[in-house]
């Protein structure tokens, strides 16, 4: 506001002291013009009848989220648990982001710029055994690569996720990770020994974060009970993993935020439909008498058989003929449900989940039975674009700085003999991660454009074998073994053929589509 503004408000304020009426046809004046000159400006910002219920503040990120995080988390935790549809969203988010795990490819060049080929494999067989569940992960349950879709679930659900790298004494290398959840910051400290602490994390004066703070039961466990203890974590030592969306956030929110309420409605009103269908499924007709004495409902109603003994018919039975007493007649019931336009609503729900969460309906729902291979496959585009973003948040956020750690420690305990490590550390952390192999829509068509890609010299072998979760040194490899093999056969013509590789190609694409 500027200063004739706030001028304007201070005298009103002051002729309201004087002369409250005055002030108060003043302060209705001042609305009416503010009201034209919203509507004059902007739909958006509109103070009438049509916006007057819209309320909205300015605040940092921390001071607008801290009050409902632990509730929103709370919440997505439990539709995690009992809602189906959150569970596809998560499936789907770990399935497409990390699938069966990003894996690193060591990418040392020697000095003339090739790549150091001995020193690099030489690296990913350390990491191999690494990546093992006893040797990467603190509680020795899981494998490195199970430990990127937690990451990746955690993030989602609960909005942040905290890997902690630790250096245990009798490890294979000096190096393992403690996933730590968000519950396991110390929220509660505002400062400690002049030091500025948001919401458990502490941070200078630009807010770049220097330390995290978390309590010591969550840390390790303690024979004493529970305690509100904190334990200062250099933040060099912690991979903080949330989506930042304001220059100031240093913590997350669930990514469910947006759509819980959808996701929510759709589970407890398909539990309303199911409910109403049981009920209707329980009445299938009614006997009216002329006396007007109808059956109270869990009673028999009876006529009599040619023998004048009492027969029971509120069981039917097929083929059944049974004859009613006088005045008697048969009212059959009519449910409304199930509801015929329930499939419709939990679709268009479905679809709004989807948009919020970055997806397709057809990943959400796991329904392909409205699209063709055209919209099936631009759908299935733009849904890789969404987890190439996140895919490539995760390396920049975790996996990059972990591949550091991995080779220092290893430089550190004698596995790899580099000399000069810590005179060019940049030189020897060189790497490239590799995605799962993306499955095809229609395989023979891939396998065609990709052809004709590679015949252009636009794409090359390393960026199809990446594609499809590969080595393309591996896949050469391989390759040459065959062809050998082959000619040890006395299978020579076939071994080079330049054929053999197409058919090989097709078939692979074949087994692919079979696979989905």
């Amino acid at each position: 506001m500027s200063w004739f503004g706030k001028a304007g408000y201070v005298l009103d304020r002051a002729v309201g002291l004087v002369a409250p009426g005055a002030g108060a046809r003043r302060m209705d004046d001042r609305a009416k013009m503010e009201a034209r000159w919203e509507k004059r400006n902007y739909d958006a910002a509109r103070i009438d009848r049509y916006g007057s219920g819209w309320v909205a503040v300015n605040k940092r990120p921390d001071e607008t989220d801290r009050v409902y995080r632990d509730r929103i988390r709370a919440r997505a935790r439990d539709l995690e648990r009992n809602n189906g549809i959150a569970q596809s969203v998560l499936l789907a988010m770990e399935r497409h982001v990390v699938g069966t795990g990003l894996r690193p490819q060591a990418k040392i060049l020697d000095a003339d710029g090739t790549e150091n080929e001995k020193l690099n494999r030489e690296i990913e067989a350390l990491w191999e055994v690494w990546a093992k569940p006893k040797n990467c992960d603190i509680t020795g349950h899981d494998g490195f690569y199970g430990l990127q879709r937690m990451m990746v679930r955690r993030m989602v659900t609960d909005g942040e996720i905290y890997p902690i790298l630790t250096a245990p004494e009798d490890g294979f290398i000096p190096l393992q990770i403690q996933m730590m959840e968000a519950d396991a910051l110390a929220t509660w400290m505002p400062r400690a020994k002049d030091k500025r602490i948001v919401s458990g994390v502490e941070v200078n004066e630009y807010w770049r974060p220097l330390a995290y703070w978390f309590y010591r039961d969550d840390m390790e466990t303690s024979s004493f009970g529970r305690t509100t203890e904190a334990v200062r974590v250099d933040a060099g030592r912690v991979l903080p993993m949330f989506v930042k969306t304001r220059p100031q956030a240093v913590r997350g929110i669930s990514q469910f935020a947006h759509v819980m309420g959808n996701i929510r409605d759709s589970g407890e009103y398909m539990d309303a439909e199911l409910m109403a269908a049981r009920i209707a499924a329980c009445f299938a007709a009614f006997i009216k008498t002329g006396s007007g004495n109808t059956p109270s409902i869990g009673r028999n109603a009876t006529v009599q058989d040619a023998l004048g003994r009492d027969k029971n018919v509120t069981r039917l039975e097929p083929g059944i003929v049974n004859t009613l007493p006088d005045g008697a007649d048969v009212e059959f019931a009519n449910p409304t449900h199930p509801n015929t336009g329930a499939s419709d609503f939990v679709a268009l729900q479905q679809r709004l989940i989807g948009a919020g969460t970055g997806q397709s309906y057809e990943v959400v729902s796991r329904d392909v039975s409205r699209t063709n291979y055209s919209s099936a496959r631009a759908a299935s585009l733009e849904d890789e674009e969404g987890y190439k973003v996140l895919r490539q948040f995760m390396v920049e956020r975790v996996l990059e700085p972990l591949w550091e750690a991995f080779v220092c420690a290893c430089v550190l305990s004698g596995k790899l003999n580099i000399r000069d490590y810590f005179q060019r550390p940049e030189v020897y952390n060189r790497c490239r991660w590799v995605p799962p192999g993306r499955q095809w829509v229609d395989p023979l068509k891939e396998v065609s454009a990709i052809t004709k890609e590679m015949e252009a010299g636009i794409t090359t072998l390393q960026d199809v074998c990446a594609s499809k979760g590969k080595d393309w040194r591996e896949v050469l490899e391989q390759i040459s073994r065959e062809r050998e093999y082959m000619t040890s056969l006395n299978l020579g013509g076939l071994a080079g053929s330049s054929g053999i590789g197409q058919e090989a190609l097709s078939l692979m694409a074949l087994d692919n589509g079979k696979g989905e």
